[in-house]
């Protein structure tokens, strides 16, 4: 049948796919983590950016600022 170096050639070969199969996986995982992390990170940025942008808006809207200008004129 076999021989003992092709048995062992066999062995050697299954055990390192075994291993390279391993490591590609963990590596695909912690690929997708960090992916998924910064794809949150970007989400809380967005939200953080469109607050500021919301703020922003209302403290240039001409009705608080006329405002604002009228309170100021009329206090001594």
């Amino acid at each position: 049948m076999f021989s003992r170096a092709r048995l062992r050639f066999v062995v050697f070969f299954l055990t390192a796919a075994l291993i390279v199969t391993i490591h590609l996986r963990i590596s695909a995982s912690r690929l997708f983590y960090q992916a998924r992390q910064a794809q949150i990170l970007q989400n809380q940025l967005r939200q953080q950016l469109w607050k500021k942008q919301i703020e922003l808006e209302g403290l240039l809207q001409p009705q608080k600022v006329f405002r604002t200008l009228s309170i100021e004129e009329t206090s001594p």
